[in-house]
């Protein structure tokens, strides 16, 4: 099962956050590939427009704790920030194409940031947006 799914219908990409079992939370290879798929839609000329949503009951939870907190499977939060959040955003901000989030369920962390990042935002009546970086000691990216 991969990370991120695509879908092409009507000029629209579907880009789906797929990992609902921890709540669409990001690990390195998601993030990885949310960038990759973020260019190639920004250069595919039948590609009009993009959407950002999450499978299952959450849009996403932000970084899975369990990367970092399993010693071995840790970059570090400064080579997350670097190499993960902070290129999401950037691409997103600077695509030449809209780009949506579809946000269906909870968006906490670096997934509210990717949510509010996008041009438009359409929140269903089960989405929720949380900010706790404060509650592990952490600034918002």
């Amino acid at each position: 099962m991969t990370s991120i799914t695509k879908e092409i219908s009507n000029n629209v990409a579907t880009l789906t956050l797929n990992r609902p079992e921890v709540f669409n939370s990001f690990n390195r290879e998601m993030a990885l590939l949310l960038q990759t798929e973020l260019d190639a839609c920004a250069d595919d000329p039948n590609v009009r427009a993009m959407v950002i949503t999450g499978a299952g009951r959450a849009f996403c939870a932000g970084q899975d704790l369990k990367e970092v907190t399993t010693p071995e499977l840790n970059p570090g939060f400064k080579k997350i920030l670097e190499e993960h959040y902070n290129p999401i955003v950037a691409r997103i901000r600077t695509i030449e194409k809209p780009v949506i989030s579809a946000v269906n369920g909870v968006a906490a962390g670096a997934g509210a940031n990717i949510a509010l990042a996008c041009d438009i935002v359409v929140a269903s009546d089960k989405a929720s947006f949380l900010q706790a970086f404060s509650k592990i000691g952490l600034v918002p990216d």
